[in-house]
């Protein structure tokens, strides 16, 4: 079986571990993954961040963003173009947010465009991680695109329970430097 048919089957597996996950748990988890991001050396010197907006499956990002204006730091979110391709943009306050594709929260017109370059902590998400960086995303590749432009540091953040022992990696798979997880911080890149 080919390393797509083995990324398919994995997300089908996680889909109904997140399924099973009970609320409080979810929450807790949240907290406790924003508690460790906001201790870590390069979130606090960090000017410039770019994460993503929540879904109601996904951990909790809502508290980092809003943790992130209250210390001073520009806070830019992804905003979805054509298949595989996103552009980061800077947000200011939540009322910057529309629905977009996918029913995601995205930036509205008018919002200030940020280079990749400007970037200096990623916040990315996914369905499962194993303890290698090994990323499980949701198959589109926005990601992995965005981060072959980007020198930034990245941080993926992932619920315990919803990890994996491995999860097979492509050449254009982009591992982060750091994996956070309710259980603590794993340096990974």
């Amino acid at each position: 079986m080919d390393k797509k048919m083995q990324k398919k089957q994995c997300r089908q597996e996680i889909r109904k571990k997140l399924a099973g996950l009970s609320k409080e748990y979810s929450q807790e988890a949240s907290l406790r993954i924003f508690s460790f991001l906001r201790e870590m050396e390069v979130f606090q010197t960090a000017k410039t961040i770019f994460c993503f907006v929540s879904t109601p499956e996904e951990i909790n990002t809502h508290p980092i963003i809003r943790y992130a204006w209250d210390c001073g730091k520009r806070v830019a979110v992804p905003k979805c173009l054509e298949k595989g391709y996103m552009e980061a943009y800077v947000i200011q306050e939540e009322a910057d947010l529309e629905e977009g594709k996918f029913g995601i929260l995205e930036p509205k017109e008018g919002c200030q465009l940020l280079e990749p370059k400007e970037i200096d902590l990623i916040i990315l998400p996914c369905l499962s991680c194993d303890r290698n960086g090994n990323r499980l995303g949701y198959g589109g590749g926005y990601y992995d695109r965005y981060l072959e432009k980007c020198g930034a540091v990245s941080v993926v953040i992932c619920r315990e329970k919803l990890m994996l022992d491995e999860i097979p990696a492509e050449s254009f798979d982009q591992r982060p430097q750091f994996l956070i997880t309710e259980k603590g911080v794993i340096s990974v890149g």
